[in-house]
């Protein structure tokens, strides 16, 4: 198992997203064109950047000099056992509302309650998980 965030766990993370070709349809149907940063809780930056376009994974960078004033459109921030706890098994759409709720992961950018709305945004957001 890479460990999380790391060049290896970037590039098998973009394999099974794009592989997955429910997630990248209904991303697509829901004009998804979004840059998201996932990283830890109390860090000044996200660990890495997500880019895609037309719901599909065009590259997943790690924040580096050349990556740090990326501007992304979804900030999620989690601690590492969470994200740990997370990987292969979401939390499900309830328990994502007690997660939001209890500050187990946060929106640093982003709308939760607008994408929780919207169905194809959602169901996209809980099979993400299974990607960590």
């Amino acid at each position: 198992m890479d460990g999380l965030f790391s060049e290896n766990w970037c590039a098998a993370f973009t394999r099974k997203w794009n592989n997955c070709h429910e997630i990248t349809t209904e991303l697509a149907a829901a004009n998804f064109n979004d840059i998201v940063a996932l990283g830890y809780i109390d860090a000044p930056a996200p660990e890495i950047f997500i880019h895609v376009s037309h719901g599909r994974v065009t590259a997943v960078n790690t924040v580096n000099l050349e990556t740090h004033d990326t501007v992304a459109t979804w900030d999620l921030r989690a601690e590492p056992q969470q994200w740990l706890k997370w990987r292969g098994v979401g939390p499900g759409l309830t328990g994502l509302g007690i997660a939001v709720a209890n500050r187990q992961i946060v929106f640093i950018q982003g709308d939760y309650r607008k994408m929780i709305r919207q169905p194809l945004l959602a169901a996209s957001f809980i099979k993400f998980f299974s990607f960590l």
